[in-house]
């Protein structure tokens, strides 16, 4: 059986790793180490593995600015080494969370690669053991993460991990002729139609009064979190509440170009209106979707919830306590999280 993952939304999977083929590999072993203890060499190979396993390329300085800028100043990692070199990896990196009224920091599991030439072994159950302890010994007391749809019951069921929850979509198709194969056909005139309707929807709904809702679980994002999570590619606009909206425009599979609502800091029903209104005019004329993807406790104006059945993937999130004196059962409840793009490593 071969379990897999996905690097992005709309990229095929990626192998991972066989577990039920028996293999011994005696030159193989795993060694954890923090991205500060990490070899020069280790660092090129790693960024080379993520290119085979993955097929996109990480480069020096992303590798620094994704594992050196957290609040450790370095993240975890278990390295598969085969005759010295680097065959498999997985990675945690530390970010500082609000847990209720006290401050936390956990780690987001990323990056669980082996290279194809390599899989088997079992190794897969100690690399995980070496993070989940490196993650104890610094008082990292929870471990998340949002595995696709074939590496979920791996985690859940071999790692130990438990369901957080599921985020949800949240989108505004301007061009439902590039959006829907199966208008494409008609895509001229659709195109034409679903744009002037959008933006009649889009410039005639009012700004909901302005309530803040009150997270239990959410993170800090200050400015070391903006210099690990945000590079050039991204777009930053000030709404009229002060408020600020990041995002950025990407093209998925079959061309369609879609503008990410990564986040709205702080987040309101109200400042999400606004952004939603505010990049609605970037849109028109560089996107053919717009999409928020997160979990709300209200219904965002000027977005239309994705049915289950449309969504492009489903978006899970689990984790697993690691240290129960400092968290409970609590940060299991996706109710209790603020939670969306910005968490995590995609988009």
């Amino acid at each position: 059986m071969s379990i897999q993952v996905e690097s992005n939304f709309a990229g095929a999977p990626v192998p991972l790793v066989e577990v039920a083929r028996p293999a011994h590999h005696a030159e193989t072993h795993v060694i954890f180490k923090t991205t500060d203890r990490l070899e020069e060499c280790q660092r090129e190979q790693v960024c080379d593995l993520f290119l085979r396993v993955f097929n996109k390329s990480m480069t020096k300085d992303a590798f620094e600015r994704k594992f050196f800028c957290t609040p450790k100043g370095y993240s975890y990692h278990s390295l598969m080494l085969h005759q010295g070199a680097v065959t498999g990896a997985m990675s945690a990196v530390p970010s500082r969370y609000r847990f209720f009224d006290e401050e936390r920091i956990f780690a987001l599991s990323v990056d669980v690669m082996i290279d194809p030439a390599h899989r088997g072994g079992g190794h897969i159950l100690k690399m995980t053991d070496l993070v989940h302890q490196g993650l104890i010994e610094d008082a990292v007391p929870l471990v998340f993460g949002f595995p696709n749809e074939r590496f979920y019951p791996v985690q859940r069921r071999l790692l130990g991990y438990e369901d957080i929850g599921e985020l949800d979509y949240y989108a505004l198709p301007l061009n439902i002729g590039a959006v829907s194969r199966k208008f494409a056909w008609l895509r001229a005139g659709l195109d034409g139609l679903s744009r002037i309707a959008c933006k009649h929807a889009i410039r005639s709904c009012r700004i909901p009064r302005d309530s803040r809702n009150q997270y239990n679980i959410a993170k800090v994002a200050d400015a070391q979190f903006e210099r690990h999570r945000y590079d050039a590619s991204y777009s930053r606009v000030t709404l009229t509440d002060g408020a600020v909206c990041t995002y950025k425009i990407w093209e998925e599979e079959g061309g369609v170009r879609t503008l990410y609502i990564i986040d709205v800091a702080p987040l309101t029903r109200a400042s999400l209106a606004r952004a939603v209104k505010q990049v609605f005019e970037t849109a028109l004329d560089a996107a053919d979707l717009v999409i928020y993807v997160g979990k709300l406790p209200y219904k965002p104006t000027g977005l239309w919830k994705v049915p289950d059945s449309r969504k492009p993937r489903r978006i899970r999130m689990t984790g697993k306590i690691l240290i129960p004196s400092l968290v409970d059962g609590s940060v299991l409840d996706i109710e209790n999280w603020r939670v969306n793009l910005s968490d995590f490593d995609v988009r």
